[in-house]
């Protein structure tokens, strides 16, 4: 009989080519369209992904997965239900975590920043771009409200189909989107026995970017700076 390996056992050796600062775009945003073409380029599921943190009032996070829709204007966009749980803690707290994790390739970029609502011309543009179904489930869909069965979401479904028959959809004023704007970015590349390496993007007063490398050992819980460039 296969014996069962314990959860702390559990560990993969990563094989993959060093993050090196001297390959790495001096812009943290053309970096990062850099990794995500690569992810896509690996086919890798669902790579727009990311985890995003938010705290509410009384300082308790919550988290959850949402998809990146954009980078623009140096921020991540991504598009939710003002009425949903997100929303209303990025209202009291406009501090938030990303990260996005692409295993196959070993690699993830952690952000760190804070959020401001998209206009609405850029709204309504990507809500033009979607599905008609993913247009009318927005209407239809009271995002983090209680709900008695599935059968009473579909049947408000059918209710908003029904009114926006042979219309366009229009978005509705409830449902929009965020651009987290960045004050730190870091990337991480695994690499063998748990040595792997970090750049981190800190952003200046001045609003340019600093960035640093950094290694991660094992067995420790602080850094070892390698290497400052000023941009």
């Amino acid at each position: 009989m296969k014996k069962r390996r314990k959860i702390s056992q559990l560990r993969f050796e990563y094989k993959k080519n060093p993050l090196d600062i001297k390959n790495s775009d001096s812009n943290p945003f053309k970096q990062f369209n850099k990794w995500m073409k690569e992810s896509i380029r690996n086919k890798i599921f669902e790579p727009t992904a990311m985890s995003l943190s938010t705290v509410n009032k009384r300082n308790k996070v919550s988290n959850r997965i949402v998809l990146l829709k954009g980078v623009v204007n140096n921020g991540f966009v991504f598009y939710t239900n003002l009425k949903s749980r997100k929303s209303y803690e990025l209202n009291t707290n406009k501090n938030v975590a990303a990260v996005f994790w692409w295993p196959q390739i070993g690699k993830q970029v952690r952000i760190e920043g804070y959020v401001k609502v998209v206009n609405k011309k850029e709204a309504d543009h990507y809500f033009s771009t979607r599905s008609r179904e993913s247009q009318i489930g927005a209407w239809a869909s009271n995002q983090s409200s209680e709900l008695k069965n599935r059968k009473t979401l579909i049947k408000r479904f059918k209710i908003i189909e029904k009114r926006f028959e042979n219309k366009d959809v229009p978005r509705p004023s409830f449902w929009s989107g965020y651009e987290i704007k960045p004050f730190l970015i870091e990337f991480w590349q695994a690499r063998d026995h748990r040595l792997h390496d970090r750049i981190v993007y800190k952003r200046l007063k001045n609003k340019n970017w600093k960035n640093l490398l950094y290694f991660l050992y094992k067995y420790f819980s602080f850094y070892f700076f390698f290497l400052l460039i000023l941009l």
